[in-house]
């Protein structure tokens, strides 16, 4: 058990929100507002196209702005799923609209997020983003109530890793590294982030990923049950 821990980080998607549930009814929100036929598949060439342009931005290796990409990932998306449809705006503002309405979680989370809470714990989320997209989702979801403050990448200026992300909360909530514990699914996100800023750490890896990384958490879970032996 961790000892003196007063409030839980927790990152948003593939942590607390089922990320890949809500992006398929994102693109369902797509394909039913262009009036085209939704193909399972699809999915499978989306995410790794869109995690990749966000990722190469993250690196400087873009060769697009991150304003850009929104609209840009439709264009290469529909053009490798050979689908005529050239108003990339219009696509990218149905995914948001379905992306902001999908507040799928993670499985155990519900039950485990009211368990913390019920503990006493004070629960913040700390998601790299837009305001717009990730504060409806964590708000309108099952354990919305239970969530003190979310803070976003995109008002503070800074993304995860950047240890500034995390001092700004615990400045504005006037608490002490010691007293925190994150719970997120990225290494080099989440953990070194939390390191970053001296806070500790849970890393939360229910595909069994190896660490490869010179990133060490402080604890690991598989499933979020497993939460209970440790807070």
């Amino acid at each position: 058990m961790i000892e003196d821990i007063k409030i839980i980080l927790l990152d948003a998607d593939n942590t607390i929100i089922d990320h890949k549930k809500c992006e398929r009814q994102a693109l369902l929100n797509v394909f039913n507002g262009i009036k085209e036929e939704y193909k399972e598949e699809y999915q499978d060439i989306f995410r790794p196209l869109d995690r990749t342009l966000w990722d190469n931005a993250a690196k400087n290796q873009s060769i697009v702005t991150k304003e850009e990409i929104p609209n840009y990932r439709f264009k290469v998306f529909f053009q490798k799923i050979q689908i005529d449809y050239n108003n990339y705006e219009k696509a990218n503002q149905l995914f948001q609209e379905g992306l902001v309405n999908a507040c799928d979680l993670e499985e155990g989370v519900e039950k485990n997020i009211k368990y913390l809470y019920h503990k006493g714990y004070d629960l913040y989320v700390i998601t790299n983003g837009l305001v717009k997209l990730q504060k409806p989702r964590i708000v309108n979801s099952r354990i919305g109530k239970y969530i003190s403050d979310i803070i976003v990448s995109e008002e503070v200026g800074v993304s995860k890793p950047n240890p500034e992300i995390f001092n700004v909360l615990l400045e504005k909530i006037n608490r002490k590294p010691k007293e925190a514990v994150m719970i997120g699914d990225s290494l080099e996100k989440d953990m070194k982030g939390a390191k970053n800023a001296q806070i500790q750490t849970i890393w939360y890896n229910p595909v069994n990923q190896m660490n490869t990384s010179d990133i060490y958490p402080d604890f690991q879970i598989r499933n979020w049950d497993e939460i209970q032996d440790i807070l």
